[in-house]
């Protein structure tokens, strides 16, 4: 499934030297501490930029980070950290150029990380996802490598952003619309795997039908996540999260006319047939709209591949079937207003991993901690607005996930996770 997600840039940010926590430390154990505090965010950077890196490999130095972090923000014994405005972060947006935002917060530093290593887990799904001929373990990667990142944007929302004081960062990563339209985005990306197993194993047409509406459902909370925001900056993954839900819905719908066909209901098959084959004209419309408009981040080419390919002939069959069906046996008139699907419980959605912040690490002793000796001009000090202007940070370069060259899936749907 090479390029049918659309990924926006990884953030990015400059070395750091700590010079602010270094004016502080005290002695032998506050220096080794700040070593290994900078080894490790070096070593964690490096690691992200490759999404083809193993899960666990780039977990544990992640985690191993947040837990250096987890003294400049909390205390070893409790309460706010003395050291949290000690160190001066600057990170870019996902889709705010190359200016960065800069602040002198050990918390703006966790949240960043964390939605770098939930974007991560994001990029690192998009590439096994387009290895040939999927295996089921690695459909179940990417299945958990999406609900990890989900999970991991929840609790940016929900826990960390509350932590830092108010801006008027409208569109950037901290902003909690953007935070939260990443959390559905990855969360209904996690259900196209559960619904691509569904449709491999031939389930009841009811089942399929409620698997893609619900995923349909998180890509339309995904888009309106975004509504209020600039459209010019973020017009391409809105386009492209209107494109998926279109694509799932008429999955859904499709599905749901199956399901009344079996249940000789054919006159209302007839209709949510007709309106599964309008939804395949506008999903392809979408595509269209997708390709023309500019944007940052890797492309998705969903047209390209079996999975929307086989869509509207899957349709068309269907539909003509109910057709045939209804004028030999059940002559049954067409309703002018559409069937609406009953909502059911679902089993097998996709629901985000919890994710919480490590302890501290263990070099951080309250005895560490008190070396620490902080001075009116420890912290280091940075005019955000004036100096933000002065300097740019380049992105970090990606590679492409390239299309894998294979012959069309023999399953009926075009999906493959065997």
């Amino acid at each position: 499934m090479a390029h049918w997600f659309h990924r926006n840039p990884l953030k990015a940010t400059v070395p750091l030297k700590f010079e602010g926590l270094k004016k502080c430390a005290k002695g032998a154990k506050c220096m080794e501490l700040l070593t290994k505090l900078k080894a490790s965010r070096t070593h964690l950077v490096t690691l992200v930029s490759n999404p083809s890196n193993e899960v666990d490999d780039v977990t544990v130095v992640f985690m191993e980070y947040l837990s250096f972090l987890q003294g400049l923000v909390e205390a070893p014994g409790g309460g706010e950290s003395k050291l949290r405005s000690s160190v001066t972060f600057k990170w870019t947006n996902t889709l705010g150029g190359k200016v960065p935002i800069i602040r002198s917060d050990a918390w703006f530093e966790v949240v960043s990380v964390v939605m770098e290593m939930a974007i991560w887990h994001s990029k690192h799904a998009t590439v096994v996802a387009a290895s040939d001929n999927i295996s089921l373990d690695q459909a179940k990667e990417v299945h958990r490598s999406l609900k990890l990142a989900a999970g991991m944007f929840l609790n940016v929302k929900e826990t960390l952003l509350p932590k830092l004081p108010p801006t008027d960062d409208k569109g950037a990563d901290t902003d909690s619309r953007v935070v939260e339209a990443y959390a559905f985005q990855s969360q209904a990306e996690a259900q196209e795997v559960t619904l691509a197993r569904a449709l491999e194993l031939n389930h009841k047409p009811s089942i399929i039908a409620q698997l893609a509406s619900e995923t349909s459902l998180l890509f339309i909370q995904a888009r309106d996540s975004l509504k209020t925001l600039d459209p010019q900056q973020f017009n391409k993954w809105s386009t492209y999260l209107t494109l998926k839900a279109c694509v799932y819905d008429a999955y859904a719908q499709c599905f749901f006319g199956k399901d009344l066909l079996a249940q000789e209901k054919c006159g209302e098959s007839i209709k949510v047939l007709q309106h599964s084959a309008a939804l395949c004209e506008h999903a392809e419309k979408c595509c269209q709209s997708y390709a023309r408009v500019r944007g940052a981040g890797t492309i998705a080419r969903p047209e390209r591949l079996p999975f929307f390919q086989k869509l509207s002939p899957m349709v068309k069959q269907c539909l003509d079937k109910s057709t045939r069906e209804n004028g030999f046996i059940y002559y049954q008139k067409v309703p002018a207003d559409l069937p609406q699907m009953e909502r059911q419980q679902v089993y097998g959605l996709a629901t985000p991993e919890d994710f919480t912040l490590p302890p501290h690490h263990p070099l951080w002793t309250e005895e560490t901690y008190a070396a620490f000796e902080v001075t009116a001009e420890s912290p280091e000090k940075y005019d955000t607005k004036s100096s933000a202007d002065q300097e740019e940070i380049n992105p970090i370069p990606e590679p492409d996930v390239a299309p894998a060259k294979l012959p069309q899936p023999k399953t009926e749907s075009g999906c493959t996770v065997s």
